[in-house]
């Protein structure tokens, strides 16, 4: 066994019993555990380990993997749809994410002329490969769109004009531009020529999903068919009002293949609702944030390159400007919807929607959660179940 560099001492945030993490070179290469109750990776029935003592307990942090985000449209002043992102904003928002204990993401791109999308992805591929932070923390990038409906509802606030149907040769040459980092394309499965793309997004390594949508039943099935296995932020980006059955919420609750990702930010779903996606999704229900670059902003008006005119309320809701019913992203950051989940869910549940089960999708080592083998992505808890305050953030095992 190799020999470990860094330890790491705390409580499991999912079992609530002390572990010992053995690091080396940035991955965990021993994992000490207790009690016959340990689950994700920690062994049961293993003696306590050597220094642990349990009136000492209440004094350590809660270690939990890093968080990962599949949607992040922006982040604390920096928008990856503006026209005039740099590599250098990048990896501001890099830094920015992973302070708040995401160690990994995925900026997206949404709807727009195609030249302003190829543009985008040249500036994050230039940011990950200068090979500083923003190549250790950036996962790949989420395209969401243009392949959507055009249809007032599910179309949400992606601009009309620039919805298209599929174009294979469109998505090889944005891939070829971003240097191969698109990992995820989120497409409406009922426009003609989907199925062809999505198979061969599956060639070229890229998860795709079904969202801003108005498939029927056969048509989501033939998706999954064809190798979809995510639905973007269930239950956005639909119709306000839909058929009581079928509906296509229905349909991809029932599709078993597909993971489900839920923004928590207290606007875009129910309580009631996310309890109902996460009892039908379980280990595939994935918390993303789809947070705009006015996480963290004052309330006001701003001007979106991609959405136009939006507005921050008091309370944190982000519409389209004059369209109070139309939801413009999220300025939720992810912890925040995990707190949320916590109080529906459990906070051991909630943080796996939100570090596990992501990187389970994306076949991700992390994905391996506190385990042997996975990387020392870690975040250091405060003991406040369910408003966990974050002590501590680790990438590779090394402090930010």
């Amino acid at each position: 066994m190799e020999k470990a560099d860094k330890i790491f001492e705390g409580i499991h945030y999912a079992t609530g019993r002390p572990i010992r993490l053995g690091v080396s070179k940035g991955i965990i290469v021993s994992v000490d555990g207790t009690g016959p109750e340990s689950i994700s990776g920690i062994p049961g029935g293993s003696d306590m380990p050597s220094g642990f003592h349990e009136e000492f307990s209440e004094n350590l942090p809660v270690i939990a993997p890093g968080m990962i985000d599949l949607q992040v449209n922006g982040f604390m002043g920096v928008d990856f749809n503006d026209p005039g992102l740099t590599a250098d904003q990048v990896e501001q928002a890099s830094l920015s994410l992973l302070r708040s204990g995401v160690t990994g993401y995925h900026p997206t791109v949404i709807t727009g002329p195609p030249e302003r999308t190829g543009r985008l992805l040249q500036v994050i591929s230039e940011a990950v490969h200068r090979g500083n932070l923003a190549s250790r923390i950036l996962n790949g990038i989420h395209v969401e769109g243009p392949f959507i409906s055009r249809e007032d509802g599910p179309r949400g606030a992606h601009p009309a004009e620039f919805c298209m149907d599929p174009d294979i040769e469109l998505v090889k040459r944005w891939q070829k531009m971003a240097g191969g980092l698109i990992r995820i394309l989120t497409l409406a499965p009922e426009l003609p020529g989907s199925e062809a793309l999505i198979r061969t997004c599956l060639e070229m390594g890229i998860v795709v999903g079904i969202g801003h949508t108005k498939a029927n039943t056969d048509q989501i099935r033939r998706a999954a068919d064809a190798g979809a296995t995510l639905s973007t932020h269930l239950g956005n980006g639909s119709h306000a009002v839909l058929p009581r059955h079928p509906n296509y919420i229905w349909d991809q609750l029932a599709e078993d293949r597909l993971y489900a990702s839920m923004i928590a930010d207290g606007f875009h779903l129910p309580d009631e609702v996310l309890k109902v996606f996460i009892r039908a999704k379980g280990e595939k229900a994935i918390l993303v944030s789809d947070c705009m670059t006015y996480s963290g902003m004052p309330p006001g008006v701003y001007e979106s390159p991609s959405t136009g005119k939006v507005r921050l309320t008091t309370g944190g809701k982000l519409h389209r400007e004059g369209e109070p019913g139309t939801l413009a992203g999220s300025a939720s950051m992810l912890i925040q919807g995990v707190r949320r989940i916590a109080r529906i869910q459990g906070l051991a549940f909630a943080w796996d929607m939100a570090s596990v089960h992501p990187s389970r999708l994306m076949n991700d080592a992390a994905g391996e959660g506190l385990q042997k083998g996975a990387p020392a992505d870690l975040v250091l808890l405060g003991r406040g179940d369910p408003d966990p305050e974050i002590l501590g953030v680790f990438k590779g095992g090394e402090s930010v």
